[in-house]
């Protein structure tokens, strides 16, 4: 009689969008120092147990920036909001609003398309 040696194979893990060092590897040079200052704040603020999900959250806004920085253009559309200068937009408060009507990806796909 043989032996089985063999061992189950975990699949491979999803790499957690939430892990500090991938954001940080994924922001441009310029964005680091801004978001390491932060995480630094938010990471002593979580010694505390109630603070534990201000990191999740703040550690959630920066995957999604860089998600955002991402995106063709995105400095540019930045830089002229910032300076008054920007064409179209849409104000967050109607954005959210829209996204929980499921009305948001058409409004985008109308505004692309112009």
């Amino acid at each position: 009689m043989s032996a089985v040696t063999a061992l189950p194979v975990e699949p491979p893990a999803e790499p957690d969008p939430l892990d500090p060092d991938r954001i940080l590897r994924a922001l441009p040079a310029a964005e680091r120092g801004t978001f390491l200052a932060g995480y630094r704040r938010e990471l002593e603020a979580a010694r505390d147990p109630a603070g534990w999900q201000d990191l999740r959250r703040f550690l959630r806004l920066w995957a999604f920036r860089v998600l955002a920085m991402a995106q063709p253009g995105y400095f540019e559309a930045r830089e002229a909001a910032g300076n008054g200068t920007s064409r179209g937009g849409l104000p967050l408060d109607g954005a959210m609003r829209m996204l929980r009507d499921g009305t948001l990806d058409d409004h985008l796909r109308e505004h692309q398309a112009s």
